[in-house]
């Protein structure tokens, strides 16, 4: 007992309470018609007010408190390098270099030809400085043995610029083989050339596209001056008033890429990822996952409540009530607090869930009223002084875990907290306002009521024949024995802090992000630093590359090349050695004459026979030469082309455009790239130099990670070994591992606030400490269990699910409120759980564990976790204060009468 004048004062308080209720009730069923009418025109009102101002911020930027320290220094890096904000990363890789750079080029001139829908494109390591400089980016050793391969493909390329065509090509190589045949030296590369001209034809009898690369044939693997695969940033328009902000983005996207023919069946992979497309996939699977989720709820709680009330005017009460909760709930919101966003949305299915158990408690004992023989408003009347302080208690109690939201920096779920702890005490006012309307106005008829045959679950002997009164003190030994074993598995369980994680892993964005996760070259978790200057980016540098979870650094200093005077002179004495290639081959090839290129093919297969025969006689007893093997495959394609090529001529364009469409463009940019510049900071591209060095002389610092980020203990280390060097680096990782002990820190404060607050509110409206430690005990219990369990099913907390601790006490008070008032009512516990208010809980507890469930059938794996985390917790809430709970009531009451329990055993 607390204070004795203010226990006097809360039950005084508490008495006129329950008065208050019980005339708002009774006002309700007298004046029925017009509380229906005012409902009907709020309802009416509420839904012309959500139809034309519903909307949701989808804008996740703003999900953590913008006061913590790490957001404040992601916000001045993105102040400074804002270019890579809501990105979309196109991943381009041909069959060779030239097919991949041929794609980038198209792709870039597309999406420039589109700026309002993609008012910005980068392309790292494309345009013209890196077609002009990029052999200056290669070791020494490499612009030499370079410069000699292209020294020794000039006679070829010279000779071919006279007849540009595949009957040119064709009668080059019988040349050369003649000239081998008589005698002398083999053509520089004509192994190569045999492989590539094979390669075509081949792909020619199959229809598949395929492109030579000159570029390797002319440089070997030197022609191949960046990675396989290319990239293309996009800084895409975003509508964050839409539900998807970049969906019309990457829809006119893949449209461009269709135009384009950029895909497999052209010989191009292209993929989409990006923070844009990862954020648009999440959103399309939780909006398709909520819908599904919604419906079934719905179905599944029909059937319960269904069963649970045996009525349709009771199951129709109490949907009214829970559907107009839902629209009033979303007016309120929408007026009051703005535009939901991504997390408070996710109010309707917690609404569905626990806004139907006040309409499922208020109609069982409505139901048990009218079995005990009290007509219409006096079972309603009974029904309120009965049950209206437990409905209320239960409220604020569910209404206090939502708010418990409201004071943390989790800004994203501050929202969530205030309209769905508002839609509690909404769905309270409902159940004693519409409710005892309705089912005045629509009463249950004679006949109705001669079939309620109430307890119907007397069939059920878990409950209505619950030996808890007999083994209470074997049933708590066996809790306490569980909960012993319970802890080890509780500190096992781990947080996922890895958003990652909570998308679909069959989504294309997840798919090629987690492609580029595994190679440091590409990996997209990078860390970042900003500095006030470019000696001060420099020095850091120097100072991470020494670190051992680092792969390497990349400043503006990264991008002037190394030793250019040296290579500079190679180049330079290559344009005296080699001619004007480009000048010499005209820019388009002119249309094969089938005949001739016929004639010249054949005759090609002729020599290639004459070489075979040769050098297969020279190579017996000894292994063929890589020669002689090319030779061979050639030949065996072009006897099975040339009758084709007879029967179809087109494919001689097609086999022409295959072999020699990218030479023209290939030596034009190996024009470009003999005439190399000495590069500075101040020549390098404008957008890569706003990259790393802006306006300001702010410099940016990138750091790339050694392991593959896709795990989180690799992140952790990662980012935790940097900022020890660096304690202010920002980026995607460290974003992760801050945000994630931001979220985890503030739902400890929201769950002990929850504990602290629902206690209190225990402590007054109960004015007993025995009293409120008998409903907080199970609860503590039931969140160990949920803790344990979760661990020993490999299920981890994550940024969806961690709200399912606070949601657990407030589900558990409002659940054991009813059963504890009902046996401080006078009712003992062995005739407490003959009563509806035990069967009520249940059956309030199988509807929320079927929405809940629901959540857990859900394609989208965030929204999954959640359903799954929701249902072990509530069935740990329900066996506990179906289980343990009344055990412990056993204990602290003095006398229990068993004479009713007995009477129906012996019956």
């Amino acid at each position: 007992m607390i204070f004795p004048a203010a226990d006097r004062f809360l039950e005084r308080l508490g008495k006129a309470y329950g008065r208050l209720l019980v005339t708002i009730v009774d006002g309700c069923v007298r004046f029925s018609g017009a509380v229906l009418l005012f409902f009907l025109v709020a309802l009416a009102a509420s839904v012309y007010f959500v139809v034309g101002h519903f909307a949701i911020n989808t804008d996740t930027s703003n999900a953590l408190s913008r006061d913590l320290p790490f957001q404040q220094r992601e916000a001045a890096y993105k102040k400074a390098f804002p270019q890579d904000h809501d990105s979309i990363v196109v991943v381009i890789q041909g069959q060779s270099r030239s097919a991949t750079d041929d794609a980038v080029d198209r792709l870039e001139g597309w999406l420039r030809a589109h700026r309002e829908t993609f008012p910005q494109v980068y392309v790292p390591g494309g345009g013209s400085f890196f077609r002009r400089n990029g052999l200056l980016y290669l070791p020494t050793a490499q612009v030499e043995e370079f410069a000699k391969r292209i020294t020794d493909a000039q006679p070829l390329i010279a000779r071919l610029s006279a007849d540009p065509s595949i009957g040119g090509l064709s009668t080059l190589l019988s040349q050369a083989i003649d000239h081998e045949l008589s005698g002398g030296s083999s053509l520089s590369g004509l192994t190569k050339v045999y492989g590539a001209l094979n390669g075509a034809i081949l792909a020619n009898l199959q229809g598949k596209p395929y492109t030579v690369s000159w570029a390797e044939l002319m440089g070997g693997k030197l022609g191949d001056l960046g990675p396989s695969k290319r990239f293309v940033i996009i800084q895409p328009a975003m509508n964050y008033q839409a539900l998807e902000p970049a969906a019309a983005a990457i829809h006119s996207l893949r449209a461009g890429l269709h135009s384009l023919q950029l895909d497999p069946a052209h010989g191009v992979q292209v993929g989409i990822t990006g923070s844009a497309v990862l954020d648009a996939e999440q959103l399309q699977t939780v909006s398709h996952g909520a819908a599904f989720s919604l419906i079934l709820t719905f179905i599944l709680e029909i059937l319960l409540v269904s069963i649970a009330l045996r009525s349709v005017r009771l199951v129709t009460a109490v949907f009214v009530s829970l559907i107009s909760g839902i629209a009033f709930t979303t007016a309120w919101a929408l007026f009051f607090i703005g535009p939901f966003n991504l997390i408070s949305i996710a109010f309707a299915i917690l609404f569905v869930g626990l806004g139907v158990d006040f309409g499922i408690q208020f109609c069982m004992r409505y139901r048990e009223e009218l079995f005990n023989g009290a007509p219409h408003r006096e079972a309603i009347s009974l029904v309120t002084r009965g049950i209206g302080a437990a409905l209320t208690l239960a409220a604020v109690a569910a209404a206090l875990s939502f708010f418990a939201f409201v004071p943390t920096t989790y800004a994203g779920i501050v929202d969530l907290g205030l309209v769905s702890g508002g839609s509690m005490l909404i769905a309270l006012f409902l159940t004693i306002t519409m409710v005892p309307a309705i089912l005045t106005a629509w009463p249950i008829s004679a006949s109705s009521l001669r079939r309620v045959t109430y307890p119907h679950f007397r069939k059920v002997p878990t409950l209505a024949r619950h030996p808890i009164h007999r083994y209470a003190y074997w049933v708590l030994g066996a809790v306490v024995l569980l909960a012993l074993a319970a802890i080890p598995a509780a500190l096992r369980v781990s947080f996922d802090f890895n958003p990652l994680h909570m998308i679909d892993k069959k989504a294309e964005g997840v798919r090629v992000f987690e492609s580029l996760l595994a190679d440091p070259d590409t990996a997209p978790y990078r860390i970042e630093v900003l500095r006030p200057n470019l000696a001060g980016a420099l020095a850091t540098a120097r100072r991470l590359d020494s670190v051992p979870t680092v792969a390497r650094t990349l400043t503006i200093d990264s991008y002037i090349p190394k030793d250019q005077p040296a290579k500079l002179a190679i180049l330079q004495n290559l344009q005296i050695l080699v001619p004007p290639f480009s000048l010499l081959m005209p820019a388009t090839l002119t249309r094969p004459d089938d005949q001739k290129s016929l004639a010249d093919l054949e005759k090609l297969q002729t020599k290639l026979q004459e070489l075979i025969h040769r050098d297969t006689d020279a190579s017996k007893g000894s292994k063929p030469s890589a020669e002689l093997i090319a030779a061979r495959q050639l030949s065996a394609s072009l006897a099975r082309f040339l009758p084709a090529a007879r029967q179809d001529p087109a494919r001689i364009q097609a086999l022409q455009e295959s072999v020699l469409g990218t030479l023209p463009g290939e030596l034009k940019k190996l024009g470009e790239a003999l005439m190399a510049s000495p590069v500075t900071v101040d020549t390098l591209p404008k957008d890569l130099r706003e990259r790393y060095l802006n306006a300001r002389g702010q410099a940016r610092v990138e750091v790339f990670p050694k392991e593959n980020l896709d795990s989180n203990r690799k992140m952790l280390e990662f980012v935790r070994s940097v900022q020890r060097v660096v304690p202010d680096a920002v980026g995607t990782p460290v974003m992760l591992i801050e945000g994630g002990e931001a979220v985890l820190s503030a739902f400890r404060q929201a769950t002990f606030t929850a504990l602290i607050s629902i206690s209190l509110l225990l402590l007054l409206a109960l004015r007993r400490y025995r009293d409120m430690l008998l409903i907080m005990g199970p609860l503590m219990l039931a969140a160990l269990f949920t803790v344990a369990a979760m661990s020993l099913f490999g299920l981890s907390f994550n940024l969806g699910n961690i709200i399912v601790l606070p949601l657990l006490i407030g589900l558990g008070v409002a659940f054991a409120i009813y059963l504890v008032l009902r046996w401080r009512s006078g009712v003992d516990v062995a005739h407490l759980l003959q009563t509806s208010t035990p069967m009520a809980v249940f059956f309030s507890g199988l509807t929320t564990l079927s929405a809940f469930g629901s959540l857990a059938l859900s394609s989208d794996p965030g929204m999954a976790s959640l359903g799954k985390a929701l249902s072990l917790a509530l069935a740990m809430v329900l066996l506990s204060i179906l289980v343990v709970l009344p055990a412990l009531l056993l204990i602290f009451t003095h006398s229990p009468q068993e004479e009713g329990m007995a009477a129906d055993e012996g019956s």
